[in-house]
């Protein structure tokens, strides 16, 4: 079993339907895609906190 785990910066989605859509087009530009851009400091932030 495996999971995707994401941390959301932003305006929440209206719904889980959105969200999801969301996520997906996020996932497909920036893990599946050629493009590099280093996370927000407050998501790095966060995730430094979470370790």
């Amino acid at each position: 079993m495996s999971y995707d785990l994401a941390v959301w910066e932003g305006e929440r989605p209206a719904d889980d339907k959105s969200a999801r859509r969301s996520f997906n087009d996020l996932y497909d530009r920036y893990l599946d895609g050629e493009i590099e851009e280093p996370p927000s400091e407050r998501i790095t932030a966060h995730v430094a906190g979470a370790s």
